[in-house]
């Protein structure tokens, strides 16, 4: 009975990773929410959450990238977010097309995965972004003063992320079937 509970190296590694992974979330989500909570960078507040998980995404792959995509996004909406229930939709979508994307027409670098960031912060704060529109909560100008914004301050963060996860993809890599 003891010997089917025998976790190989390989599963270690990967226990190993993903609890990185998990710890970048959480790091990114307490960055977000606790230190640039109430800070306003060129007066926005920066997404880092959507970057985080855009950049596993792409890395891992459209099946476990997407697992992540989808339980990261679901404890991000559990977390309290703003309209987290349409976080959860977005941030679990668009990684998951852009991993296909990058899977099948694109190669997984930096430009694509920049441009996939970008399209993911895009379409988190569009679609929020309408649904206060049609709420009557916001201005439709509010778009170019708040929305552009924010997609571009957060976008600047994703070099670090990217970097960050493309580091803890290698932990093993050695292992891994092509």
């Amino acid at each position: 009975m003891l010997d089917k509970l025998y976790i190989t190296p390989r599963q270690w590694l990967q226990i190993a990773r993903w609890s990185i992974y998990a710890a970048l979330f959480l790091f990114a989500m307490m960055v977000q929410t606790v230190v640039l909570g109430n800070r306003l960078i060129f007066g926005v507040h920066p997404e880092l959450i959507p970057v985080v998980i855009t950049c596993v995404c792409l890395r891992e792959g459209p099946e476990r990238g997407g697992l992540f995509a989808l339980l990261t996004s679901l404890i991000w909406c559990l977390s309290g977010a703003d309209m987290g229930s349409v976080s959860i939709a977005v941030l679990t979508i668009v990684p998951v097309l852009g991993a296909l994307a990058c899977r099948t027409v694109l190669a997984n670098r930096f430009a694509p995965t920049l441009l996939f960031c970008f399209l993911t912060l895009l379409g988190n704060q569009g679609v929020i972004f309408c649904i206060l529109l049609l709420l009557g909560r916001l201005a439709a100008t509010a778009f170019l003063a708040q929305v552009v914004p924010c997609v571009l301050v957060s976008v600047v963060t994703m070099p670090l992320f990217y970097w960050l996860v493309k580091t803890i993809a290698r932990i093993g890599a050695s292992y891994e079937s092509t």
